[in-house]
């Protein structure tokens, strides 16, 4: 779990930043002003960027809840990965790869 917690350590000990937006295309950006979705994206973002989907997508899954969990862990590594590829750097890439490895070895242990 600590692999959960670093890529939030370190986003907190920089300043809390967002983790998405800033590799985020122009178009897509004013797509989502003119649909009246920033507030919301960006809320999002630093949810995802301070821990906190990541931990509630842990949450889910230690539940039992776990459509909820999968689809939480899964769209944070997604999204992570998405950004770090279009050029977002080391931070959104290691959100991405912790969240997918908690996702996998949550579902694995669960499945146990």
């Amino acid at each position: 779990m600590l692999l959960l917690a670093l890529p939030s350590a370190a986003n907190l000990a920089d300043g809390l930043t967002w983790i998405w937006t800033p590799s985020l295309p122009l178009p897509l950006l004013d797509l989502l002003a003119r649909a009246q979705l920033l507030g919301a994206w960006l809320v999002a973002d630093l949810l995802a960027a301070s821990g906190a989907l990541g931990a509630a997508g842990v949450a889910a899954l230690l539940a039992r809840e776990r459509a909820a969990g999968t689809v939480t862990l899964a769209g944070v590594s997604a999204i992570s990965l998405a950004a770090a590829v279009i050029g977002g750097g080391w931070l959104p890439a290691w959100y991405g790869v912790a969240y997918a490895v908690a996702l996998i070895l949550l579902r694995t242990s669960r499945a146990a």
